[in-house]
């Protein structure tokens, strides 16, 4: 099983040292990364991604929410924790919204950040385990509807179970298509 990888945001570089120290002492089987710059990491984040990304939501270039939305169109699958300075119920909700894992305000507790970060990694873990699956379920049911076929001269289920699925697949890619429209994230 490959490493979980976790790429930390903080423009305070005393804050993202610590955290980096923090989650490295405490997480030595998570590859801790870190970045200065929401803004300036999207390009790195659209090559690799990464099993969580913590990020402080209070960054010039681009703020939180405005960051979580970004990453949901680079990669879907990838937990998104905010860190924020004060409590804002308006700020949580739109964080969440749009698909963050989790918000924490600072100062965050060591036992709450690592609890957190478990949950992300964790659920960034699961969702790929659902994801293969469910191509596994798919290739096995497009190999029983070949069985059937053959041994029950019930010509053309494949070709119906093909089509259901390419009407699956369209119906997901609207779908996302409209919740990024109207500013929702992905179900």
């Amino acid at each position: 099983m490959p490493i979980p990888t976790v790429l930390i945001i903080d423009d305070d570089a005393i804050h993202l040292s610590t955290l980096a120290s923090t989650l490295r002492l405490r997480l030595p089987d998570v590859q801790i990364e870190t970045a200065e710059s929401a803004l300036a990491s999207l390009e790195r984040i659209r090559a690799h991604a990464y099993d969580a990304i913590l990020c402080d939501g209070q960054q010039s270039g681009i703020e939180g929410v405005a960051f979580v939305r970004a990453m949901r169109k680079l990669h879907a699958q990838s937990p998104v924790l905010l860190l924020i300075e004060k409590h804002d119920q308006d700020l949580i909700r739109q964080a969440m919204e749009e698909g963050a894992c989790d918000v924490l305000v600072k100062p965050v507790g060591e036992s709450m950040l690592l609890l957190a970060m478990q949950r992300a990694t964790e659920v960034y873990c699961l969702r790929g385990q659902v994801k293969r699956e469910q191509e596994q379920l798919v290739t096995t049911l497009s190999s029983l509807l070949k069985d059937l076929e053959v041994l029950y001269g019930a010509d053309g289920l494949s070709s119906h179970f093909a089509a259901f699925m390419d009407q699956v697949n369209a119906d997901r890619q609207a779908s996302r298509k409209n919740n990024g429209s109207s500013d929702r994230a992905p179900k």
